[in-house]
């Protein structure tokens, strides 16, 4: 081994190498939250590793990405778990990428001179919301068709640009084989290029300046504004100043980065085991009764679009992104100012207290307001009449007096195993008319006008498909007692 060292050092200077990125000295005190570029960095090793593995079996056609996926969790060894390890680790990245902006906010870390790798962040925060909504799209289940078809439409709604920004996306007017395929060409290719050229860029320009010090150090007996002529040589002489009571990269730092991204990546590997990547019905374009509701990180924006006026749902779905994106961009050019830290910027504590707060407020009604989840549980996707009837059942509010799985209102029967009890003829005939069946019932007839009678058997071959904890193999054992014809309510 020494002798392959010496050889290549001949040849590639190795030794210059380490020097410059293990050896260099960096400022002192360096707390824990300067790991979370490191973290990040990590994840991001952790789609590509999974992504590699995913992209091996899916199959990118609205005829068989769903069952490309279904096959990944069910057929291939530790498929299920590289699946859920690749969902995980989407929102691993989101949560660790915001951590690092505001902690760079925090310390003032995006004045002189790190104007420039503020900017580059900015553009790898945009690029991972990116990676987030192309991502939607690929398991072409009801909630990735739906989300994007929402997506799309805001998109669509971008003054001057909306038209075309939405037939790029899309592939055409409407979502199918072309859109599925541009995300994931998006997804798989242009994306992890751009954001792997924008991380080198981005840890160069670290490499090159050093990585912050503590904003203490950078404050006392400075000028007033970073673009005072004698700024440059006072930020020289005090960031030199931490370097000398400073420690080295190697060990010191890139140890304490060893550490936590090592707890993350156990922290993803946890979550996949035990919950794996949710999946849900195929994707049905019909189902327009289908609610769709965002990922976690989107779910803010969503709950304010659901807060406004209809007619300024366009300019909140892109005015507020947009005004974010513009003041990340213009932070550096416009606070010019020498102070640092967070404690002595009240407008800037201010702001950002009050965007964490709205944002949390928001994301916290939204979860509230989530409703009642009804999952099939006859083992295998739904059909279209099944589907049908799954979003009738939602529109109808059923879940407000049945519980499903333990979700829903107590007022009336839990229907949890329904299936296996009941055939689909009897539930069309107790939807249709409970009276007949019950003379004290409290349920209101959904009969015609109602419901029809085409809706009302979707809605029984729904109900015969929730099956509690049954699998598919488990027999249903009937016991259907139909009225006499003679009997009436």
């Amino acid at each position: 081994m020494k002798g392959l060292y010496r050889w290549l050092n001949v040849r590639l200077d190795i030794a210059s190498l380490k020097r410059t990125l293990l050896d260099r000295e960096v400022p002192a005190r360096l707390t824990w939250w300067h790991t979370l570029g490191s973290a990040t960095l990590t994840v991001f090793l952790v789609q590509v590793a999974t992504g590699v593995v995913l992209a091996t079996y899916y199959a990118p056609s609205p005829d068989h990405a769903y069952d490309s996926v279904q096959y990944l969790d069910a057929r291939v060894a530790g498929g299920a778990l590289l699946h859920g390890m690749h969902h995980w680790a989407a929102s691993a990245m989101v949560v660790l990428i915001i951590a690092h902006v505001i902690r760079v906010f925090a310390v003032g870390a995006y004045k002189y001179p790190r104007e420039p790798n503020w900017l580059v962040g900015v553009g790898l925060f945009l690029i991972v919301v990116a990676f987030s909504f192309t991502g939607y799209l690929l398991p072409w289940d009801e909630k990735a068709y739906w989300a994007t078809a929402v997506g799309t439409n805001i998109a669509g709604t971008t003054p001057l640009l909306g038209g075309a920004l939405a037939t790029l996306l899309r592939g055409g007017a409407e979502l199918g084989a072309a859109t599925l395929a541009r995300f994931y060409a998006f997804h798989v290719l242009w994306l992890p290029s751009a954001l792997g050229a924008l991380i080198l860029l981005h840890l160069t320009i670290v490499v090159r300046q050093g990585i912050a010090a503590q904003p203490a150090a950078l404050e006392r007996g400075a000028p007033r504004r970073t673009d005072d002529p004698s700024y440059a040589s006072y930020y020289r002489d005090a960031y030199a100043a931490t370097k000398r009571a400073g420690v080295r990269f190697w060990p010191d730092v890139l140890a304490k980065d060893a550490v936590v991204s090592l707890v993350v990546v156990a922290a993803i590997i946890v979550l996949a085991a035990r919950f794996g990547a949710p999946l849900e019905p195929p994707a049905n374009p019909a189902d327009t009764a289908y609610v769709p509701r965002p990922e976690w990180y989107f779910l803010p924006l969503y709950e304010l679009l659901r807060i406004v006026p209809g007619s300024l749902e366009s300019v909140v779905a892109v005015g507020v992104p947009a005004a974010l994106v513009l003041a990340m961009i213009a932070l550096p050019l416009l606070d010019r100012r020498a102070t640092r830290n967070l404690l002595h910027r009240p407008v800037a504590a201010t702001a950002l207290v009050v965007l964490l707060g709205g944002s949390g407020l928001l994301l916290g009604v939204a979860a509230r307001s989530a409703p009642p989840k009804v999952p099939p549980e006859v083992g295998h996707p739904l059909t279209i009449l099944e589907n049908a009837g799954r979003s009738l059942f939602a529109a109808e509010q059923c879940q407000n007096c049945h519980q499903v799985a333990g979700q829903g209102g107590a007022f009336g029967p839990d229907l949890t195993d329904i299936g296996l009890h009941h055939s689909p003829a009897w539930l069309h005939s107790f939807v249709e008319t409970p009276a007949r069946f019950h003379r004290d019932s409290r349920m209101p007839a959904f009969g015609p006008p109602t419901l029809s009678h085409e809706e009302i058997e979707e809605l029984a071959q729904y109900l015969s498909t929730l099956r509690g904890n049954a699998g598919p193999a488990v027999e249903p054992q009937y016991a259907d007692t139909f009225p006499s014809a003679s009997e009436g309510p």
